[in-house]
């Protein structure tokens, strides 16, 4: 970005819930425009933007036989989150509710809610 006395600045930070990806990039300024034209905002939980939906059956034509759900978080501590809950889920649907424990690398990031 251009500071008010006209300095280029490159700008290499990022943070713990953000990948910095440039200052008013026009690719994504043009994206954001473009989405917001559709549909500023639609809860996840009630209803859906058609683009989601297309992407959606996109990645799902992908998948192999059986494999073909898709759940869109909106980080990777979502993600991380909604994994484990399902695997949890998964073997008390079997019947094997007894198995909770869950394996991750020491020291490593695994989000920052239930991972």
């Amino acid at each position: 970005y251009t500071t008010i006395d006209d300095r280029q600045i490159m700008d290499g930070m990022s943070g713990l819930w953000c990948c910095n990806a440039g200052h008013c990039h026009p690719h994504i300024v043009e994206a954001i425009r473009q989405a917001a034209g559709e549909l500023d905002y639609s809860p996840a939980f009630q209803m859906g933007h058609p683009g989601i939906f297309r992407l959606a059956e996109r990645l799902a034509a992908m998948m192999p036989k059986g494999m073909e759900a898709v759940f869109f978080t909106n980080s990777g501590s979502e993600s991380v989150d909604t994994a484990l809950k399902i695997a949890l889920g998964y073997h008390h649907a079997r019947g094997e509710g007894q198995r909770t424990r869950l394996v991750g690398r020491q020291r490593g990031y695994h989000g920052s809610g239930f991972g």
